[in-house]
């Protein structure tokens, strides 16, 4: 459900000061406080893994705020996080808090900052893997002003740069879809065994997002942007039905001879089974989108529900790869 969070807190100088102490930081040491930051959280990760002081950042006159990043999977060591574990998350955080502060109150006046929804699927099949992602690259360029991009980036804002990769972003959500082995071996780092053979669809909110929801005056949901709020079972499932389906699209995959089969056995007038599998062979050659610019909006809808009514996902299997499967079920269920 969730992957990881970062959170912002203020503070005095002191307690800045305090911080580095703790944690053998000689700010003096260094000409730029971006290496502070950096030396910082190479020392706190030594001891405290899932977590990284992101940023210190100086608001005047002693206040400061300061920007932690929680990797929940490391914390808990386990990929399927849920909302029964919020309370033992807090503590963690609180726990963590204390060893920094020496009290976690600041835990009380947190502000969520970040918060990245997942999906992990298990494909151990690897031709099912490289089908997933060649399927994907005939999805949609734009939806929701999230714009295709073929690299994606990690969690430090680095590229993904491998195949099994996709990559949707705007100013204030990201979506993307990767192979955690394919990450790991790209880091150098060691495949954890809850991410062997691993899809994984990342939904990234991010501040500009979180705080358009904090909004109270009718253009947002006038929720909290506390850790508690977005650590809702029903929450994640609204974001990832709104934000990731329309992209990935219901239904299970099909090289066209199958889709025909179910097209012919629908109760449909032969003059719509004719335009879908019609459509269905437009997107299969030059994407989802390629219908939009001889069909109008309510057309294009409907001839996608109406696939869904069949389990049919508007991108085919092609027809011509003999090393794919001739069905497959959508990886993405929730």
């Amino acid at each position: 459900m969730i992957h990881s969070v970062e959170i912002l807190f203020p503070v005095e100088y002191e307690e800045v000061q305090l911080l580095l102490k703790r944690n053998r930081v000689k700010a003096e040491a260094y000409e730029k406080f971006g290496a502070v930051v950096k030396k910082l959280t190479q020392n706190v990760k030594s001891e405290h893994p899932g977590f990284a002081f992101t940023w210190l950042s100086s608001n005047g006159k002693g206040s400061w705020n300061i920007h932690l990043k929680v990797d929940i999977v490391k914390l808990l060591r386990k990929s399927d996080i849920t909302e029964k574990d919020y309370q033992g998350v807090e503590a963690i955080i609180r726990k963590f808090l204390i060893s920094q502060f020496g009290h976690s109150s600041h835990f009380d006046e947190h502000i969520l900052t970040r918060i990245d929804y997942k999906l992990d699927v298990v494909i151990p099949n690897k031709n099912h893997e490289k089908l997933i992602f060649h399927l994907y690259e005939k999805y949609t360029e734009r939806f929701r002003f999230k714009e295709k991009i073929k690299w994606g980036k990690d969690e430090q804002g680095k590229p993904l740069k491998y195949e099994t990769s996709q990559y949707h972003k705007c100013k204030s959500v990201e979506f993307i879809i990767y192979s955690k082995e394919e990450e790991r071996i790209a880091k150098g780092e060691e495949i954890q065994p809850y991410e062997k053979d691993v899809v994984r669809f990342e939904l990234r909110l991010k501040n500009d997002h979180l705080n358009a929801m904090k909004r109270n005056d009718g253009k947002g949901k006038n929720r909290a942007k506390k850790l508690s709020e977005y650590f809702k079972e029903e929450l994640y499932r609204e974001y990832m039905i709104n934000h990731v389906t329309p992209i990935i699209r219901k239904g299970d995959y099909y090289k066209i001879t199958k889709a025909e089969k179910i097209l012919d056995e629908s109760n449909f007038s032969r003059k719509k089974k004719e335009k879908l599998r019609s459509f269905l062979v437009d997107i299969s050659k030059n994407g989802i989108d390629s219908p939009k610019k001889y069909l109008s909006k309510p057309t294009f809808r409907r001839y996608l529900q109406d696939l869904e009514s069949l389990g049919i996902n508007p991108v085919l299997i092609p027809k011509n790869r003999v090393d794919f499967p001739s069905i497959m079920k959508n990886p993405f269920v929730l």
